[in-house]
């Protein structure tokens, strides 16, 4: 159970009425778009949040290890980037810590709205206006529906059988058990991305035996050393390396180069040969998100620990049991299987113009012209929306998407309208053109599967460019790119 403390100031109650925006999560994205609106004087905006407390990702992923893999100094608001971090790589409850800072310190306490599951949003075409339905009952009436929810909350369980037979602890990552005691455990940790390779190092000194079950083996590099002391003075310095991991992906010859490094570095990391032969990726390096961390080949060469890369048969009532027939007991057994970024939107019905089904809109796979608005859903603007996440800050691209929206009412004002929506020709030369960029990066490499695509292997989470040059995209509205009414 998350025992974080709530929101200074927060509002414990829903009510409904009529706001100039609502905006659904509240994480970074949610939180970043608050403080601009209230910085404008906008004051009439609700922000709604299924949780009893804010955070997002920083309040529900509270495993051991939990951490920013990204420099505090890329990973903070603009406007509140003189914080005082304790490390360059914040832990879980530092990050919670500063949102928490954030929301009392630019009074968005009143505006949130907690214990509210969306379910609906419905576009009312006579009206112009939003009606945002809660799963506990309450609707609220908006000019302009902003779904901030991200794409890591819709956690991924593995499809293994025997799961219901096993008769110890079991757990996804993104549940941890806050009780739990690894002192003298077996266990077994499934999933080799972002999460087990924080979990892992940190188990690895507290149980008897760590059992890692790895399908795939990741490209892990060490974290960017920050200069202490200068934290700001580095923030260029790190943004420009990530901008250069960026548009590497477009250069299969850099890419080969940086792969190389990586296997020098890797063969001095891990000496055994037949250890490091299991961790040895065998996809093109940026097909998959590569991690950062400097324990994870140490974690993995403890006595108490073993790489397992035989397929998992069958969960037993007291173990793992793989298909070369060897059963391995344990008493905890880790999902760290990620989720489904994906899946945009999950739970929540939306309905535009004429009653259309964002769901139907989105059949082939997600997407959005500048991964913002949506032909046919007027005022809506998605934030962390389909092909806008980079390496880098995630926060760089909310802040450039915040802003946009800021410029989108704006325009709306200047102009006299109610509503603007994105013409279906704007929109559908965007999204083509992405998906051709798309296709010169090392994101469709050959052979690579990766939780950037879908199910029929579009790539429907990143965006191909770099963050500079999503910024010069995102800075002001297009009119000409819109429908205003």
């Amino acid at each position: 159970m998350n025992t974080s403390a709530k929101a200074p100031g927060a509002a414990r109650s829903a009510t409904n009425g009529t706001h100039r925006a609502i905006i659904v999560g509240a994480g970074f994205a949610g939180i970043g778009l608050g403080v601009l609106l209230k910085q404008a004087g906008i004051d009439d905006f609700v922000i709604l949040e299924r949780a009893d407390d804010i955070g997002g990702v920083w309040r529900d992923n509270h495993y051991p290890g939990s951490a920013c893999d990204i420099p505090a100094v890329l990973y903070s608001y603009s406007f509140e980037a003189e914080y005082p971090w304790s490390t360059g790589y914040p832990k879980q409850r530092e990050l919670l810590d500063y949102m928490h800072h954030v929301v009392a310190k630019y009074g968005l306490g009143p505006h949130l709205r907690f214990g509210q599951r969306v379910t609906e949003a419905a576009f009312d075409d006579g009206r112009q206006r939003w009606t945002v339905s809660s799963e506990q009952g309450i609707a609220w009436e908006g000019e302009c529906f902003v779904p901030s929810v991200g794409i890591f909350n819709d956690p991924t369980m593995p499809r293994i059988a025997g799961r219901e037979r096993f008769h110890g602890e079991a757990f996804h990552s993104a549940h941890w058990r806050d009780d739990l005691d690894p002192a003298g455990l077996r266990m077994a940790i499934i999933g080799t991305g972002a999460s087990a390779i924080q979990i892992v190092p940190e188990m690895a000194r507290a149980a008897s035996q760590v059992s890692l079950y790895q399908r795939t083996p990741p490209f892990v590099v060490p974290k960017s050393v920050i200069a202490a002391g200068q934290p700001l003075s580095e923030r260029e310095r790190i943004f420009t390396e990530f901008e250069a991991v960026a548009g590497r992906r477009k250069d299969f010859t850099a890419t080969q180069a940086a792969q190389d490094a990586f296997m020098q570095y890797l063969a001095q990391q891990v000496p055994d040969p037949a250890l490091r032969a299991k961790l040895t990726p065998n996809f093109t390096l940026g097909c998959k998100r590569s991690l950062f961390s400097n324990e994870w080949y140490r974690a993995l060469q403890q006595p108490n620990v073993e790489v397992v890369t035989e397929s998992i048969e069958t969960l037993t009532e007291t173990g793992v049991l793989t298909r070369d027939g060897k059963l391995r007991e344990v008493d905890l057994v880790i999902y760290a299987t990620g989720f489904n970024p994906s899946n945009y939107l999950p739970g929540i019905t939306v309905r535009g113009r004429e009653g259309v089904l964002l769901h139907d809109i989105w059949q082939d796979g997600a997407e959005a012209y500048l991964g913002i608005t949506v032909h046919g859903f007027p005022n809506m603007f998605i934030q962390f929306g389909p092909n806008t996440n980079v390496p880098g800050s995630v926060l760089f691209m909310l802040e450039c998407q915040a802003q946009y929206i800021m410029d989108a009412l704006r325009t709306l004002a200047s102009r006299g309208a109610t509503t603007m929506e994105v013409s279906q020709k704007a929109m559908r030369c965007f999204c083509d053109d992405l998906q051709r960029d798309i296709a010169s990066t090392t994101q469709t490499a050959a052979h690579c599967s990766s939780y950037y695509m879908n199910a029929a292997g579009k790539v429907v989470t990143n965006f191909p460019g770099t963050q500079t040059q999503y910024q010069g995209m995102t800075r002001t509205v297009n009119s000409a790119d819109y429908h205003f009414r």
